[in-house]
């Protein structure tokens, strides 16, 4: 495999490239790559950025003593999956890593009422979420006989989503309108129905999210996913599972990853030849996609000829709202040992999660007196919008705006938890945040479906263009969007297509959509 520096050098003809490193570009090259060398000669992954996983990615050196910090997707949604696959084949040799008192899955307290929270019962371990109401100043457990709190978790845990002819007169109706007409939410629990659905849902305007659309994904995970939300122990994070794919891939000679290779135009006709922005160039017989919807819809990809217009239609009918992460580190815990997590309505931060990190002593015991202790805030849309304009409006030249972040959290957790604001600094460490909507070659968190969308358009997004041009990520995904899962699934299905494992094609599919 021959990769050009400039386009006017000689270059050996790919098979297939495939641009972008995530979850979903390393399963395409997985299911390419296990041909023969006779029918894929060879496969080139484009990044854009310097690290490979996309929106997974992590820090290992916030933490200590081989703990690493997910920065981007955390959470392990259902079961029985091809992500839970890979954690499966996985497990004997990241259980080595672990001291002899962890476990490799850690189960999450559901709180998030858009996730199906509050869960009934705590954790095997006893771990549970918590509400508060800032204008009352008050702090309630998931299981309160508060009549307004209850009324909503009654209200939201019985959608008839199920239940709803998902006909043509529910395409154009919101999440929003829904629960307006059908759900009667106390005005004291506004602010959590926001923190708790919307913020988890990616748009806190549920007046944008599809109901139609979430109605066909409750149904997919139902009947393909088994319930159950867990995260990886943190000295393997979800960033465990790229590096997994990614040791798969590359024992392979014909597979080649190429980090920040940013692609600035397509042109395609009988293959491809592809240009990044700094004047390389490749050739390649195939070309797999798995940028996220932005870089489509706002053409910071040129393509040659231009997509059609029901492709680029197709791709605006997903929404894509800046996500954003701070992590603040404590030397002791600040919160309630058993609290696992916080929805706070009407508060900068809607969420944070919280966890113990365990240091080993030399004998491989848990040095309890070392551990170091997180908060991780997390914010979506309009929440997340609003927590940049104030890290912008507070940073001085003595203060950064990790340390405004900072401030932000500390004082939430002072105020939710009536904790002396001394003695939170002196267990304070530092913060660090993490801010997708800034990266200008992925703009967002994930994806939610926007009012309007039908199961066509995520046909057509799936849809190949030419026998040239296929596209993966989760967008694509026919079934549901909005987890890793979804990602990896479209990968496996563009390599699929590509490879003519499949009898039916997505232009199968979707000429029967049409005619229904």
């Amino acid at each position: 495999m021959n990769i050009s520096s400039t386009s006017s050098e000689p270059h050996t003809p790919l098979d297939i490239v495939i641009v972008g490193a995530g979850t979903a570009a390393l399963k395409a090259a997985e299911t390419l790559l296990s041909q023969p060398a006779s029918v894929v000669g060879s496969v080139a992954i484009l990044e854009a950025l310097s690290h490979v996983g996309g929106r997974i990615k992590s820090d290992d050196t916030f933490l200590p003593d081989g703990h690493r910090l997910d920065l981007g997707a955390e959470y392990i949604h259902g079961f029985g999956t091809i992500l839970t696959d890979i954690v499966k084949e996985n497990t004997p040799k990241w259980e080595q890593l672990l001291g002899p008192d962890e476990e490799l899955l850690e189960e999450t307290f559901i709180v998030a009422h858009a996730d199906g929270g509050p869960q009934k019962v705590p954790t095997k371990d006893g771990k549970y979420g918590v509400y508060y109401l800032v204008q009352e100043d008050k702090l309630l457990r998931f299981d309160s006989d508060d009549e307004d709190f209850c009324q909503l978790n009654d209200a939201l845990g019985n959608l008839e989503w199920e239940c709803i002819d998902n006909g043509p007169k529910l395409v154009d109706q919101s999440v929003g309108s829904y629960l307006e007409e059908n759900v009667s939410v106390p005005p004291r629990m506004n602010g959590i129905l926001e923190a708790g659905f919307g913020n988890t849902a990616g748009c806190s305007n549920l007046h944008k999210i599809s109901l139609s659309a979430t109605i066909d994904f409750e149904k997919h995970w139902e009947e393909n996913e088994e319930a159950g939300d867990v995260r990886l122990n943190s000295r393997i994070g979800m960033i465990g599972v790229i590096d997994a794919q990614r040791e798969k891939i590359e024992q392979d000679q014909r597979c080649k990853i190429c980090l920040e290779w940013k692609v600035k135009e397509i042109s395609w006709s009988s293959g491809a030849n592809i240009y990044s922005i700094d004047g390389r160039h490749i050739f390649a017989d195939k070309v797999i996609l798995t940028v996220p919807p932005p870089i489509i819809t706002m053409e910071e990809i040129k393509f040659h000829p231009p997509l059609p217009a029901w492709k680029t239609t197709a791709f605006s009918m997903v929404g894509m709202e800046r996500a954003i992460k701070v992590i603040s580190k404590f030397t002791k815990r600040l919160w309630p040992e058993n609290v696992q997590s916080v929805i706070a309505g009407d508060m900068p931060i809607p969420e944070i999660w919280f966890r113990e990190m365990k240091v080993h002593s030399k004998d491989d015991t848990v040095d309890s007196s070392c551990s170091t202790y997180i908060a991780v805030g997390f914010l979506t849309s309009k929440a997340a919008d609003d927590f940049v304009r104030i890290l912008n409006q507070g940073i001085t030249p003595l203060e950064s705006k990790e340390d405004v972040a900072a401030n932000l959290v500390k004082e939430q957790l002072s105020k939710i938890f009536k904790i002396n604001q001394s003695n939170i600094e002196e267990a304070y460490e530092s913060s660090m945040l993490f801010d997708w909507g800034g990266v200008d070659t992925i703009r967002g968190g994930y994806v939610f479906p926007k009012v309007g969308i039908t199961k066509v358009h995520f046909l057509q997004m799936a849809e190949s263009l030419g026998n040239v041009l296929y596209f993966a990520g989760e967008a694509t995904n026919t079934g549901a969007c909005c987890t890793v899962q979804a990602a990896m699934e479209t990968g496996k299905r563009a390599a699929n297509e590509i490879l003519k494992i499949d009898d039916i094609t997505i232009s199968d599919f979707t000429k029967e959509a049409l005619l229904d």
